[in-house]
């Protein structure tokens, strides 16, 4: 298993990690397999912070492996240092951007590229030591402190998708379900000892289990996106934020079973494995524990979603590590791991592969937290 997640991850760096040797920088450039879909990022796009979360944690857990780790990592926060949001200075831009002149733009930030930055910094700290040319701990809890001054909703205590909006604008009391980290959070609260991040965790549990029970109980799933967190929490309706399927279970909740799973691994939260049981059962069943079956998109009731294609790798993997959180899953988990390790590069663009990557570590046994 070790063999097949470093020679993936040696593919992965390969095609993926970008250097700017003359300004000692690095990104994950997510633009690399040259057939981006757009959506609502710029077919220009170089880097987004989502990305970037991505490639800083994978290069702390790496480490072990590759000399070459650290000289990214640092790389890589050179980047975020460079580019800041245009609201909240010390997060990182969502979306870096070459227009016709070759100029970079940048834009505000999305809650979710800023709560993995600052993890793998933590991570990093325990990693290398903060004693270098970079203290990543006092970094880290730069970051922390920022994201809960512009990314904190202080009356639900959740987070809020971006600095872009503040109490009394839209999107305020809205959630994307795939912001609600609580290994973060709880690894938040430690290193800055500010127990409000032990409330935000605590709540985002609340919010999972509310919208699982009400919405998906046989199913198991979560939206996309949840409006009005502070008083009716329901799923988005179409294009609330992105596509047709913000309320269903799509390309930001597909990550929630690795999410939720690796708070159980590493700090033995039930309240993780209470919300990934229903899931593994119907999934596994639905697809009769062949990979192969799994859809890019389902609706809260479990049937597939208008639009959904074949298997994808970006959904696959993370129902692995989801199935990690009782033995009894472990025929499923067998065959999703045989799925991941078969294919040397998924043709799913940067966010599949990253996401595939991540997966293979926790499934492999080689996930930790700070």
């Amino acid at each position: 298993m070790d063999s097949s997640v470093a020679k993936f991850y040696k593919a992965w760096k390969l095609h993926y990690i970008a250097h700017f040797p003359q300004k000692h920088e690095c990104y994950l450039y997510c633009n690399a397999d040259g057939n981006w879909k757009g959506g609502n990022k710029s077919p220009n796009s170089i880097s987004l912070s989502e990305g970037h979360g991505y490639g800083m944690i994978i290069s702390a857990i790496m480490a072990g492996y590759d000399i070459d780790t650290k000289s990214i990592f640092d790389g890589m926060l050179v980047y975020f240092k460079n580019h800041p949001s245009s609201i909240n200075h010390k997060l990182m831009a969502w979306n870096q951007v070459k227009d016709s002149s070759l100029t970079e733009m940048n834009s505000d930030d999305a809650t979710d590229g800023d709560l993995d930055i600052a993890f793998a910094l933590l991570m990093a700290d325990k990693q290398w030591g903060s004693n270098g040319q970079f203290n990543y701990l006092k970094d880290a809890q730069t970051i922390i402190n920022a994201l809960k001054a512009t990314n904190v909703n202080h009356e639900t205590e959740l987070p809020l998708m971006g600095d872009f909006t503040e109490k009394g604008e839209n999107f305020y009391n809205d959630v994307r379900s795939s912001d609600l980290l609580p290994d973060h959070f709880k690894a938040f609260a430690k290193a800055t000892s500010d127990i409000e991040w032990d409330s935000v965790s605590d709540k985002s549990y609340q919010l999972l289990a509310y919208i699982q029970k009400k919405y998906s109980p046989l199913a198991g799933l979560f939206p996309d996106f949840i409006k009005s967190a502070n008083s009716n929490p329901k799923p988005a309706g179409p294009f609330f934020m992105e596509k047709r399927q913000d309320g269903d279970y799509y390309y930001n909740a597909c990550r929630m079973p690795l999410r939720l799973a690796s708070d159980y691994l590493v700090n033995g939260d039930a309240r993780a494995k209470n919300l990934l049981t229903p899931l593994n059962k119907w999934i596994s069943q639905k697809c009769k524990n062949d990979p192969y079956k799994i859809r890019d998109g389902y609706a809260l009731n479990g049937k597939s979603t208008t639009g959904s294609s074949g298997d994808n790798i970006a959904f696959i993997g993370p129902f692995g590590v989801g199935a990690m959180v009782d033995a009894k899953n472990q025929v499923w988990l067998n065959h999703i791991w045989d799925y991941s390790s078969h294919e040397v590069m998924s043709d799913e663009e940067y966010y599949g592969n990253a996401l595939k990557l991540l997966s293979m570590i926790v499934m492999s046994g080689n996930w930790w937290g700070p």
